[in-house]
């Protein structure tokens, strides 16, 4: 089958419960530059409390050398880091059960092979060496893999080397038998087991090259393999996983496909035919550098999701799968520090995959609130914001699936102020995803915020809560104060403090045909006022009005005094030239020191100010008046006057 090329965007799948909750951070230098730095690529119980312990081997940890380090989990968290000698360089490690007594134990690939059998106490034994063939030498980088090839019960080990593939078979005391040789086709970096052909024993696929051919051997079910097939080409990492859903397992990893634009990276998938044959590859290319791929069922919807972090946008991008299509991205997240390797986990040990992301100096642990017991996915107030001692507001908790059993959560606010009249737990019964909850408030005199949180588990999530003053309508005031008729003035409402909501203030006029007001203004959300634009008409006599402004039984009133125009206006000329859409005025005005400004009177909108001297006013100017133009004219001083212009 031909390769497919895809090049890979960013489309987001909205979710009502997101994948992962915001992460905890762990140092892995402590307070010295100089201590170890860590890249964790294995998870297992090595202390025996239930949760996974984290191991990074040399050639992922800085400052260390010939062994590996462990953060062992505790009740809160996460230990420093802890170094393990293994007596020779250490390339990588794997986890299994090695002498059967229930804990998971070490084995150290690299100049040498050892296993480290778990004290469950957060120790191991002194490093017992496993022989492996005299003709046998380490690839640089390579791994080591445990997996039961035999069904005897015992774990066995594999690790590819120069020469080929070497697999030690366990007795189940920790011991092996001396390892056997099986031959690649050219040296062999990396190795992982399962069952490809269906037949129920393991085989194994092991890397040459990314540009060679990987050789697939076949298991016998004893500890044996037939001779390699060649299959596609595969580079470091490559992981054996059933990403449609078909019963065969497919083959992912990460490599090198270069295109026009300069970019090369990819997420290469070549779906398996179930005999031990695989087709040819798709490719997702990214425009952008990353690093590091690992599948796993995130969302609990039966079907593995394929998690990468991108160098270039500095995110944690998880895809969805299709049935071995990528794509869109269901979730994403910045992480500082330049992440590097990633690792999937049940950090919690609630049958929920979590992901694990390294840096030089520190871990991000984001876990996934999905399981049983689920975690908070959020927690949402509305309204975020509300008056001390008013009504209550409503929190809501979202898990991540509804729980078995009933859970309790925990409820915290930072400040008095906020408080649960109905206890500070709440409990979600058995079958029910989310949970609603009142705060309630007390007066205050200033503006106060509280933080909520709602803890399960162990993990909390929270949000910022607002209370504010409880406003009123404090202030109405007009600008200016008197104001010719036929001009414009500016009216203002004032609360005593920021308006928990948009809050509508009722206006009304004490003589509309003199003094017009619209019938409410607006205070928006945290505003303190708000100002809206009042119009007069022109009045024989100086004339005071009242305006009045209402807001839940308070009303505040503001005078303004609309003059008698000192002026008059006469226009003499008013000729508008159609065709360069240009209108020539002239007038005469009864107070030189006026200003005459001039308007479109079929639209009211403005045509500019007009040129004065001595009470005789000229102006020209550039407008497109409509087929039967008039003009108006306004004097500073209160006159106005409208006519109809000449067209010519």
């Amino acid at each position: 089958m031909r390769p497919f090329l895809f090049l890979l965007t960013a489309m987001i799948a909205t979710s009502q419960t997101p994948i992962f909750i915001p992460p905890v951070t762990y140092s892995t230098n402590g307070s010295s530059v100089t201590g170890p730095s860590t890249y964790f690529n294995v998870a297992a119980d090595f202390n025996g409390d239930g949760r996974p312990d984290l191991v990074a081997p040399d050639n992922r940890v800085f400052n260390n050398s010939n062994g590996f380090t462990v953060v062992f989990s505790t009740p809160t968290g996460y230990s420093a880091p802890t170094f393990f000698g293994t007596g020779a360089y250490t390339a990588n490690v794997a986890a299994a059960d090695f002498n059967n007594d229930g804990r998971a134990d070490i084995v150290a690939s690299g100049t040498a092979t050892t296993v480290l059998l778990s004290n469950g106490n957060g120790t191991f034994s002194a490093p017992l060496p496993v022989a492996m063939p005299f003709n046998f030498a380490y690839t640089a980088g390579a791994n080591v893999t445990a997996a039961d090839l035999n069904k005897d019960g015992f774990q066995d080990i594999l690790v590819p080397g120069v020469t080929g593939l070497a697999v030690a078979l366990g007795n189940g005391n920790g011991t092996f038998r001396p390892a056997t040789l099986f031959p690649t086709s050219l040296q062999s970096a990396w190795v992982t087991t399962g069952d490809v052909n269906n037949d129920g024993n393991l085989d194994a696929l092991v890397t040459i090259s990314s540009t060679s051919p990987a050789n697939v051997f076949l298991g016998n079910g004893d500890g044996t393999f037939q001779p390699y097939l060649l299959t596609t080409p595969l580079a470091f990492g490559a992981q054996l996983v059933d990403l449609n859903n078909d019963g065969k397992l497919d083959i992912i990893h990460q490599t090198a496909q270069p295109r026009q634009d300069g970019s090369n990276f990819a997420i290469s998938i070549a779906l398996g035919l179930g005999d031990g044959n695989f087709q040819g590859y798709s490719n997702y290319v990214f425009a952008v550098q990353f690093r590091d791929i690992i599948v796993a069922d995130f969302n609990n919807d039966g079907r593995p999701e394929v998690a990468s972090f991108l160098n270039t946008t500095g995110k944690l991008t998880v895809f969805n799968n299709n049935n071995g299509v990528l794509g869109p991205v269901l979730f994403e997240a910045p992480v500082a520090n330049g992440p590097f390797s990633l690792l999937a986990t049940d950090v919690d040990a609630n049958g929920s995959k979590d992901l694990v992301i390294s840096s030089y100096s520190e871990f991000n642990v984001f876990r996934n609130p999905r399981g049983n017991p689920p975690l908070i996915a959020q927690l949402t107030l509305n309204p975020p914001s509300i008056i001390g001692g008013a009504a209550a507001t409503t929190a809501t908790i979202s898990l991540g699936n509804a729980a078995t059993t009933p859970v309790t959560v925990s409820l915290n606010s930072s400040d008095p102020v906020a408080f649960f009249p109905g206890g500070n737990t709440v409990t979600i019964p058995a079958g029910v995803a989310t949970m609603s909850f009142n705060i309630a408030t007390s007066a205050v005199a200033a503006p106060t915020s509280a933080n909520i949180s709602a803890t399960l588990a162990g993990v909390a999530q929270t949000a910022r809560f607002d209370v504010v003053p409880g406003f009123v309508l404090n202030g109405f005031t007009v600008n200016p104060g008197s104001q010719y008729g036929g001009l414009a003035a500016t009216a203002t409402v004032t609360l005593n403090s920021p308006a928990a909501s948009a809050t509508t203030v009722t206006l009304t006029s004490g003589n509309p045909a003199i003094v017009a007001v619209p019938a409410f203004v607006n205070v928006p959300a945290g505003a303190t006022s708000a100002s809206f634009p009042i119009t007069l008409a022109p009045v024989a006599a100086n004339t005071a009005v009242n305006l009045s402004a209402s807001l839940d039984g308070i009303t505040q009133v503001a005078t303004i005094t609309v003059l008698r125009a000192a002026d008059s206006l006469t226009i003499t000329k008013a000729l508008y030239t159609a065709k360069v859409f240009q209108i020539k005025i002239e007038a005469n005005g009864t107070n030189p020191a006026a200003t005459v400004t001039a308007y479109n009177a079929n639209t009211g909108a403005l045509l500019g100010t007009l040129s004065g001297n001595n009470g005789k006013y000229t102006g020209t100017f550039t407008a497109n008046m409509g087929a039967a133009p008039r003009v108006t004219l306004k004097s500073s001083l209160g006159g106005t006057t409208t006519a109809a212009a000449e067209v010519k």
